[in-house]
């Protein structure tokens, strides 16, 4: 019976250590952890009437979950929250591009776990007593259990047993609560409640208060301007340009009648330039291309802050499509697989109100991420994925980017006549597992940055960027002389896991001397927004990603909706909101502990967000959506 009481203890300890030393979890939560290991031996217990049963099979689950924790720590930074068990598909169609190595340390632990499993399986200790005893005890057993739970969703026990709940750190979390201790309490955060002060009214008023203040502005605008040019020459609104413009010009584009340009977006796959940690020296420039646009003529640049990291790249792409933030929503939650049902008013529908024919584009599966389902939701006539790709040359297995680009030129060669055309593509020649070895790719940039390390994932990754690179200067190219008025946006949906080492060298500290604020410059990713005709130049912008659709539309020409007026307005104020910090625009950072200070900025927007994405009854399109 001793035996039986260690067991399940020993089994907790072989768990945390895998990732973490769990001798320094502070001792309440270590309990805690303990407690949670009897409650499912005790369940199983009554449930089964075997001891051997009872201990084994938790322990098992627990060998288990502690290594997949290990592995999904190793790739994306991050450990496992409840809305990765949603996400597993997603997970384990690519898991075959990734190397899973077994460190010695993890393979003891495994060895442990083996030496402990046979052992237990040892112990025949049955339940005495018939199917009565066993029921009342599995009620028992099942009642402690969610009072377990629910003491852990409490926010005033947690607060008195000093929890650490950040979740811009979740890793730091569960080695100071333990796995299931942090897992369980980040439960509570699956529904998404109201915000204070919500009403569908208090979101229509502050819709309508943007929209005046919008229109008022730009009255004040185009009454000073109306003084100060007796013959307008320029850009007079609704996508018409000046016939300076080459691309407006007859012998150029030959499409006096287009309304409106066309727009193609590419949210890049883990494009991200990583000198903005820290300089660092390659054997070849692996962005000259892209970086040769910023500040030039007819092009905007600049960085855009996202949500998240090495992964979870449906975030980054419902924040830009949608203009609604991860803020607002639960840590490690995935919207398109847990809001979104029903019709939402997005980037797709409000241009297929303006006549676009649109269109998305992803050369990998389309049940990745509900991807298939969310885009008609989301307003794509048309949504394209592997099978319906003409040009599908593979590099490591993934399309590459220049064959996705040369697939954007065929669906815009072959868009309807008297539309504009926009496109919406999101790449994967770039998605992680760089540490493998290929036989279709080499190695040919080489970063310096690590005294006596291996840097094979870093040199993969910026040799792959190059490729990037190279494909876009060719998609430039041909759109500079397709005789129509073309914007091309390219943007990074989040930066790559490389190595460690690598990244303290740029940061020149370790990882656990990084303040958050230095952290936040791993979500950081570039953009460049090019036309073929004559826009306002703007460079060294940075502002998170929630905002480039808004930018985007200013770009354009195109009328904004009410929504996208509201967040237009809040950019000024704060230039950068993401799910794990904000900064204003006098440059000062929050963390998402200090959001509370920014109440009277975000909470008027976290109302206008819950009408939009949760209240579709009481939600009044026409907010959403051109007049």
């Amino acid at each position: 019976m001793p035996a039986a009481a260690i067991a399940p203890v020993l089994s907790y300890y072989l768990m945390e250590v895998i990732t973490h030393n769990p001798f320094e979890i502070p001792i309440q939560f270590q309990l805690l952890g303990w407690i949670f290991s009897y409650l499912l031996s005790g369940l199983l217990f009554f449930l089964s009437g075997r001891m051997n049963v009872a201990l084994v099979l938790p322990q098992i689950f627990m060998a288990v979950i502690g290594t997949a924790n290990y592995f999904v720590l190793s790739f994306r930074e991050s450990p496992i929250l409840p809305w990765d068990i949603a996400s597993a598909g997603t997970a384990l169609s690519v898991a075959d591009h990734f190397s899973f190595s077994f460190t010695p340390r993890l393979t003891a632990i495994l060895l442990a776990y083996l030496l402990l499993i046979l052992f237990c399986l040892k112990i025949h200790i049955r339940l005495a007593g018939g199917w009565k005893k066993r029921l009342i005890g599995t009620g028992a057993a099942a009642a402690m259990s969610a009072l377990y739970i629910v003491c852990l969703q409490n926010d005033a026990l947690m607060n008195a047993l000093d929890i650490y709940e950040m979740p811009f750190t979740q890793d730091y979390a569960y080695e100071q609560n333990g796995f299931f201790v942090s897992f369980l309490v980040n439960t509570k955060y699956l529904k998404v409640h109201e915000p204070n002060g919500y009403s569908p009214e208090a979101a229509d008023e502050l819709l309508e208060q943007a929209s005046s203040e919008h229109t008022a502005s730009r009255s004040a605008q185009d009454f000073s301007k109306s003084l100060n040019q007796s013959s307008p020459s320029g850009y007079t609104g609704g996508g018409i340009y000046s016939s300076e413009n080459p691309a407006a010009s007859d012998e150029k584009s030959g499409s006096e009648n287009q309304i409106h340009p066309n727009i193609i977006v590419i949210m890049n796959e883990a494009f991200s330039d990583l000198s903005v940690i820290g300089d660092f020296e390659v054997s070849e420039d692996y962005m000259p291309y892209f970086r040769s646009l910023y500040g030039t003529e007819n092009t905007v640049s600049g960085s855009v802050y996202v949500s998240v990291l090495g992964g979870n790249t449906a975030n980054t792409e419902f924040e830009f499509l949608t203009g609604d933030t991860m803020a607002f929503l639960p840590t490690g939650s995935i919207p398109y697989q847990q809001f979104i049902s029903d019709e939402l008013p997005a980037l797709p529908s409000i241009l297929e109100s303006y006549g676009y024919q649109t269109t998305a584009l992803h050369p990998y599966h389309s049940s990745g991420w509900r991807r298939n389902q969310i885009y008609p939701l989301l307003g794509f006539q048309n949504s394209l994925f592997i099978s319906d790709f003409l040009y599908q040359e593979q590099l490591r297995d993934y399309v590459t980017d220049d064959s996705v680009f040369r697939q954007i030129i065929f669906e815009y060669e072959n868009k309807e006549e008297d539309a504009p055309f926009f496109s919406f593509t999101v790449t994967m020649q770039n998605h992680g597992g760089y540490a493998q070895e290929w036989d279709d790719f080499e190695r040919n940039i080489a970063a310096e940055g690590a005294e006596d390390s291996d840097l094979s994932r870093i040199n993969a990754y910026l040799s792959l960027i190059k490729k990037t690179d190279d494909a876009f200067k060719n998609l430039i190219s041909y759109f500079e002389d397709c005789g129509e008025e073309t914007i091309i946006l390219m943007f990074g949906d989040h930066q790559p896991n490389v190595e460690t080492s690598f990244l303290e060298n740029l940061y020149g500290k370790s990882y656990e001397e990084l303040t958050e604020e230095e952290l936040a410059l791993r979500y950081q990713t570039p953009f460049v927004l090019w036309a073929n005709y004559d826009i306002e130049e703007e460079k060294e912008l940075e502002l998170s990603i929630n905002y480039l659709g808004s930018l985007l539309m200013d770009t354009a020409g195109l009328e904004k909706t009410s929504y996208q007026m509201y967040l237009s307005a809040l950019q000024e104020e704060l230039p950068v909101i993401t799910a794990n910090f904000c900064i204003d625009k006098a440059g000062n950072y929050y963390s998402a502990g200090e959001f509370d200070q920014l109440d009277e900025l975000l909470n008027g927007y976290e109302i206008i967000q819950y009408n939009h994405l949760f209240d579709s009854k009481n939600r009044n399109d026409s907010s959403y959506l051109p007049e």
